[in-house]
């Protein structure tokens, strides 16, 4: 084989790996947005900026790769490689590593569970202690569930 057909191999072999790098940090931002929760204009933003670091990657393998020449089987090789991606790595890679990424954490989502559940917990016996003081408890010993929800009305009740 000559010299040219061999660089044109490469050429589109860099284009496979290209795609299936394009598809790989795209799944790298949809983890990120599975683990925290973006308001729809991030969303935007980041998914503009992603396409415009495409572009330039693209643009730079065109330039350097072909000599600026956009050719069909550069960008069918940059959608073979988001394929191959997405039907062998790109299936499991966001589901699993949220997975592990989840199990890693949740002693700390366990731990800040528990900070809540102590911060009401005070919160609701601060705000007992204070009613008692300005003398708004004597008032719900005489109709301990009028205007209060379930949960209070039965601890006014045991009381």
């Amino acid at each position: 084989m000559s010299g040219t057909i061999i660089r044109e191999w490469y050429f589109l072999l860099y284009s496979i790996l290209t795609g299936f790098g394009f598809a790989y940090v795209y799944d790298n931002i949809r983890l990120l947005r599975h683990l925290w929760k973006h308001k729809r204009w991030l969303v935007d933003i980041e998914d503009v900026l992603y396409w415009i670091i495409c572009f330039f990657v693209s643009f730079y393998l065109l330039y350097y790769g072909n000599d600026g020449v956009i050719r069909f089987f550069a960008v069918l090789g940059a959608a073979i490689g988001m394929y191959l991606y997405s039907r062998t790595i790109g299936r499991l890679y966001v589901k699993w590593l949220y997975r592990l990424i989840m199990l890693l954490l949740s002693p700390y989502r366990f731990l800040n569970l528990q900070l809540t559940r102590l911060r009401k917990h005070f919160t609701m016996k601060i705000r007992d202690l204070l009613r008692a003081k300005h003398g708004e408890g004597e008032k719900n010993a005489t109709e301990p569930c009028k205007g209060k929800k379930r949960k209070t009305c039965i601890s006014a009740q045991k009381k």
